[in-house]
């Protein structure tokens, strides 16, 4: 635990970093982090993707697009980290080019997921995104 401006902190550093970021969170605080999900909980949501149907969000004012996704984000729930990968990738497939908005937030939410299963299921952040689309593919093949 590190002392940071006379209040403690854990300090979290991402197993895959190479920039060094650290993120604090403080000791005393009413919300609860949520333990790291095992090999068997990834497979179980690498399993669950084909079931999730995303509600495609599009507006032309990116406030709104941000809202949509942080809202998704804030919940801290993999399964909606994974809708908004998938929500983002159907869209992906229509319009072939993602927007500024759409390409941050899907790289956030693909950092989030992929670290966190690599870590679960003792692989690579890349292998966990292959697997992650491979099934997105194959779904969308059929």
């Amino acid at each position: 635990m590190q002392i940071f401006l006379g209040q403690g902190y854990y300090t979290l550093r991402s197993l895959f970093s190479t920039s060094g970021e650290l993120i604090y969170i403080p000791v005393d605080t009413a919300v609860a982090m949520r333990p790291l999900i095992g090999s068997g909980e990834a497979a179980d949501y690498l399993e669950l993707l084909p079931q999730l149907k995303p509600k495609v969000f599009s507006s032309r004012k990116p406030a709104e697009l941000v809202a949509h996704y942080q809202g998704l984000l804030a919940s801290c729930e993999l399964t909606d980290c994974l809708l908004l990968i998938k929500e983002i990738y159907l869209k992906q497939k229509e319009l072939k080019k993602l927007g500024q908005v759409d390409a941050r937030y899907l790289k956030i939410a693909e950092r989030l997921v992929c670290e966190e299963f690599a870590v679960a299921l003792g692989t690579g952040p890349d292998s966990v995104k292959r697997r992650l689309y491979a099934a997105m593919d194959r779904e969308m093949a059929s």
